[in-house]
């Protein structure tokens, strides 16, 4: 799996586990543009800046920690997709 399709997974995953229905009320929580989190979960951005993914973290009311603890995460499963639009 990509590290791009396990972050939107884990994404999903946490706005299921506290009931939150859209990307725009993370976005609102966190303080972002939705756009940078629509813009990533249709692929316009293949990833998230860490700067963006801690404050929708801090959004959510999880430490980057707790994002990233997860199996989805485990390094044998995961492939890095190089952005090449720089």
């Amino acid at each position: 799996m990509l590290l791009n399709e396990a972050i939107k997974i884990r994404f999903e995953n946490i706005m299921k586990e506290k009931n939150i229905s859209s990307k725009y009320e993370v976005s609102c929580k966190a303080g972002q543009n939705p756009s940078l989190l629509t813009d990533f979960f249709r692929s316009r951005t293949l990833y998230p800046k860490i700067d963006t993914l801690y404050t929708v973290c801090e959004g959510l009311n999880i430490t980057l920690k707790e994002f990233f603890d997860d199996p989805i995460f485990n390094i044998e499963n995961i492939q890095v997709e190089k952005d090449t639009k720089h």
